[in-house]
């Protein structure tokens, strides 16, 4: 948290990269650094079994911030702020007007793009996919509108189309070319965020409707980490409990261990506890947004 304070420009702003020096290389970071920042500071804020003292410096951080979140920003910038604005909205004045403010041009942005073969917010998909459905998600649960719980399922069953194998193996789209409409997706070079990221959306999806199905799908991605993927070999290292960092078809598991994907893990397979379990039951989705 002093590093997140230290990062923060005096207008609200966030810088990202510092040398070994601790010298900021950056005068503002991406539309992503500020969104993230919202998303962790958001959830901070009103996590009370936290010490006060954080807690009242992701309040600072975040409303700081905050100002900074408009519609202009990047696609993922947007989706990383909803995220944050979701966890504020109860202690944050204005939250949910803005997260209607920013779903919106989402949603715009999904109009505009969509098509019977394509549903989709932009005309290509790169890293951390899920995270744009997930904002939907959380969008509508704040508020309620059914465009965006619509927009939300559409694109998270677009995305489960293309990254799911007929035998029900996860392969998320590769940082080696990316998705790019019309053209034919990136088999490798997988990455652990695209999979947490996955995990966590369908989770929210399950929460928020209750059908049972995308829980299930949140075990299928889960999976991919215990080696349900092309390879077949463990992402997860059981020996040091953290992640490798990725998954090449030609050079086999990435063996360095690196923060963001171990942290990636860990958020999915934590997010596992905060749902309760389905029942063998019958599914029946719960009511939300009222």
């Amino acid at each position: 948290m002093a590093f997140t304070f230290h990062a923060q420009n005096d207008d609200g702003t966030m810088r990202n990269f510092m040398s070994y020096q601790r010298s900021f290389l950056d005068s503002v970071g991406s539309d992503e650094v500020l969104g993230r920042t919202l998303w962790a500071c958001g959830y901070t804020r009103g996590a009370s079994h936290l010490p006060k003292n954080v807690r009242e410096v992701a309040h600072v951080i975040f409303e700081r911030a905050a100002m900074h979140a408009t519609s202009s920003l990047a696609l993922r910038g947007i989706a990383y702020c909803l995220l944050g604005f979701y966890y504020a909205k109860e202690s944050s004045e204005g939250a949910k007007g803005r997260i209607r403010a920013l779903a919106v041009e989402m949603l715009r942005n999904y109009e505009d793009t969509r098509a019977p073969d394509w549903e989709w917010f932009e005309d290509f998909m790169s890293y951390s996919n899920a995270r744009l459905p997930q904002a939907m998600l959380l969008a509508y649960d704040a508020v309620g509108d059914g465009q965006l719980l619509a927009c939300g399922e559409r694109t998270l069953k677009f995305l489960w189309d293309q990254v799911v194998t007929s035998n029900g193996v996860i392969n998320v789209i590769g940082n080696d070319g990316w998705y790019v409409r019309g053209k034919h997706r990136a088999l490798g070079d997988e990455q652990a965020i695209d999979v947490g990221a996955l995990v966590e959306a369908f989770l929210d999806a399950y929460r928020i409707t209750g059908k049972r199905q995308y829980y299930q799908n949140a075990l299928k991605s889960f999976s991919w980490f215990t080696g349900n993927n092309l390879l077949k070999l463990p992402i997860y290292d059981e020996d040091t409990g953290g992640c490798f960092d990725g998954l090449s078809h030609e050079k086999g598991v990435n063996q360095n261990l690196g923060a963001e994907s171990t942290i990636a893990y860990l958020l999915c397979r934590l997010a596992f506890e905060e749902v309760e379990k389905p029942s063998p039951s019958a599914e029946s989705p719960r009511k939300t947004g009222e």
